[in-house]
């Protein structure tokens, strides 16, 4: 499982990088529509993007590294830090194609955040353990 979350994360950053250094489409920093709209200019609105870019693919990067075991206790910092920068990039530069990587990071968030999960344990096995011992006993 910590491998698989691994690979995930990692290759969830790259997508993320290429904003700044891929192809044009899908993945388009270039015309934030939804906040120039507002008022806002499109070269301070990229250059804040590229910055939350960075940050994101940084962040997905060493919360990977936490799937090892290495740094573990830096995993909900890291995934916090990354998905909420995600998610800023995300609708900074809408379209259909962000929509699912906004799903990805409110399941990140949610999981680590509500559920207190890490990869390197499965979902539920934090504090319970004792209640199937119990149920054991029975």
């Amino acid at each position: 499982m910590s491998l698989l979350t691994a690979l995930f994360l990692v290759v969830h950053a790259f997508i993320h990088i290429s904003y700044v250094c891929g192809p044009v489409w899908p993945f388009v920093a270039t015309d934030p529509w939804l906040v120039t709209s507002l008022g806002a200019s499109p070269e301070t609105v990229r250059t804040v993007g590229i910055a939350l870019v960075l940050v994101t693919f940084v962040a997905y990067l060493l919360a990977a590294v936490t799937t090892t075991g290495f740094l573990r206790s830096l995993w909900k910092p890291f995934i916090v830090v990354a998905s909420v920068a995600s998610a800023i990039v995300l609708v900074l530069f809408v379209t259909p194609w962000t929509l699912p990587g906004l799903a990805i990071d409110a399941v990140l968030l949610w999981a680590t955040l509500v559920q207190g999960w890490h990869p390197t344990r499965s979902f539920g096995s934090a504090g319970h353990a004792a209640s199937g011992s119990q149920e054991t006993a029975r």
